[in-house]
C-alpha cells in the first residue's frame, strides 16, 4: 500500500500548475465551506472523515504551486539576462570588425537580404560565427558555399549604425558562385 501511495504521489508531483490548483481548490472548498453546503452537495461525510488528507493535499498543492511559478520566473529572468549579455556581446564586437568581416556583413545590409552564401572555411566567416553575429542556417549546398544568416541583433543594429561598416573598402562580400 506505501508503494502504491508513492506511486501516487510521484504522479501528482508531475501535474501542470493548473491541475494542483483544482486539486487545491477542491481541497479548500471541502474544508472551508460551510456545513450545510456541504451537506446539501453531499460530501459532507466524506469532507470531515478525510478532513487530514484534504488539508495535506491542500498545503501540497499550495506548496507545488509556488514552486512552479517560481521556477518559471527563474527561468525568465535567467532567459532574460542571457538575451541580455548576448546582445552586449555582439554589439561589442560589431564595434570591432575587421575589414574582411565588414565586407561580409555589408552583403546584408545593401542586399537588404537576411541570408549569404558563405564559405565554411573561411576564418573571417568562423569568426563572425563564434561570435553570435552570423549563424549557418542551413546545411546544404555548394560543399563548403552554404547559406549563413545575419542575426537579429546584429541587423538592427547595423541598420541603426551603418558607420560601423565603413572601413578601407567600400565593396561586399558573398561567396555565392554565379
Amino acid at each position: 500500500m506505501l508503494n502504491e501511495f508513492a506511486k501516487t504521489f510521484l504522479e501528482y508531483l508531475k501535474l501542470a500548475p493548473r491541475y494542483l490548483i483544482a486539486l487545491g481548490t477542491i481541497a479548500a472548498i471541502l474544508l472551508f465551506s460551510k456545513q450545510q453546503l456541504l451537506e446539501y452537495v453531499g460530501v459532507a461525510e466524506f469532507s470531515q472523515k478525510y478532513r487530514s488528507i484534504l488539508g495535506l493535499i491542500l498545503i501540497i498543492a499550495f506548496a507545488l504551486f509556488i514552486t512552479s511559478i517560481s521556477s518559471e520566473a527563474i527561468a525568465l529572468i535567467k532567459k532574460s539576462w542571457r538575451r541580455r549579455k548576448l546582445y552586449q556581446r555582439v554589439i561589442k564586437r560589431l564595434h570591432c570588425l575587421t575589414e574582411n568581416e565588414k565586407q561580409i556583413l555589408r552583403f546584408y545590409i545593401q542586399k537588404n537580404t537576411r541570408a549569404n552564401l558563405l564559405d565554411i572555411r573561411c576564418g573571417d566567416v568562423s569568426s563572425l560565427i563564434s561570435s553570435a553575429i552570423i549563424y549557418q542556417s542551413t546545411d546544404y549546398g555548394n560543399i563548403s558555399v552554404v547559406a549563413h544568416n545575419i542575426n537579429e541583433i546584429a541587423w538592427d543594429y547595423l541598420h541603426k549604425h551603418p558607420c560601423l561598416l565603413h572601413g578601407e573598402t567600400n565593396i561586399y562580400r558573398t561567396d555565392k558562385h554565379w
